[in-house]
């Protein structure tokens, strides 16, 4: 008996069952069919761990070959209703926002995945709509003539759970971001009037992964009189959910480095507008990050996911 080609022969067939398992699984993942609401959550979640956990291969700044771009991220945009009897109880309506919110960001590992690739060379931005927030026209009618409004701002001040509201979980639950100040460099106005991403209001700032104490700009204070390494634009996002300015589009958005750098290679941000006012697409493709490696980061480049 040929000992060492059984051996051989026992290493082929157990590398031939495990890719015959992962084809499967997959396949399961990528091309399970949408059964409702549960289903497609969990179907979202399995696509950003499995991209999250696919190689990239970069070199001397250029990013080479990535396998995340090779499966489709398979999360569908949350429709969801808010009529007449949760406007009547505005906390109620103010809670699903916040819901939405939250669960956007949780999707995305709270902001400690990374599932989208980079460019080639330098950076790329990409955003994915989580969830758009309809009133329908019984809810308008009675907001208008009862003079209801429904604050984005405070709803995250509502307890999440016993002990901390939603704003404590969005700014503290990720181990390495928080939700509304990307790379802890300059924190999103969220007392706006309507959703602007303003180029000439600018701050100098430092970036920061929380969890590995990287940061980016660390000569600033020599160099500051001369020249600035990273400047970071003004966010306002909507303080109120105005019933005449369309739905409320929650998105998710990261911007993504072909190098690594002292804080890592992407920097992840949640944001939200309404879609009847101005153009908020057009306002969502200025700059966010203008500096040395993160030189000329748009806040959104390119969308992904499944509308809704």
């Amino acid at each position: 008996m040929n000992k060492k080609g059984d051996y051989k022969w026992g290493i082929m067939l157990s590398l031939i069952l495990g890719l015959m398992v992962l084809s499967l699984s997959l396949y399961f993942i990528f091309n399970e069919l949408w059964t409702g609401d549960e289903e497609a959550r969990q179907i979202c979640r399995q696509s950003i761990q499995l991209r999250n956990l696919l190689p990239e291969s970069k070199y001397m700044g250029f990013n080479l070959k990535s396998f995340k771009s090779e499966y489709p991220l398979k999360c569908k945009t949350h429709v969801v209703e808010i009529d007449e009897s949760d406007v009547r109880d505005i906390e109620r309506a103010e809670k699903i926002i916040a819901e939405n919110i939250v669960e956007c960001w949780a999707l995305y590992d709270k902001g400690d995945a990374s599932a989208f690739p980079s460019d080639f060379y330098s950076v790329a931005s990409t955003c994915v709509p989580c969830a758009r927030i309809h009133l329908t026209n019984e809810a308008k009618e009675y907001m208008n003539q009862n003079s209801v409004e429904i604050n984005i701002r405070d709803s995250l001040d509502l307890q999440m759970n016993k002990g901390f509201s939603y704003r404590t979980y969005l700014k503290n639950a990720g181990e390495k971001f928080p939700a509304f100040n990307p790379a802890s460099a300059r924190e999103f106005n969220l007392s706006g009037d309507n959703f602007k991403v303003d180029i000439s209001d600018y701050k100098n700032a430092v970036l920061l992964n929380r969890l590995t104490g990287g940061t980016e700009n660390r000569g600033l204070e020599k160099i500051k009189n001369v020249w600035s390494p990273l400047d970071v634009s003004r966010v306002d996002l909507p303080m109120m959910f105005d019933s005449s300015k369309g739905d409320l589009l929650i998105g998710y958005g990261i911007i993504t480095s072909a190098e690594k750098s002292d804080i890592g290679d992407y920097i992840p941000y949640l944001f939200y507008f309404q879609t009847d006012v101005g153009s908020p697409f057009e306002e969502i493709g200025n700059k966010l990050f203008d500096g040395m490696l993160w030189k000329n980061a748009n806040m959104c480049e390119t969308w992904e996911g499944i509308p809704g």
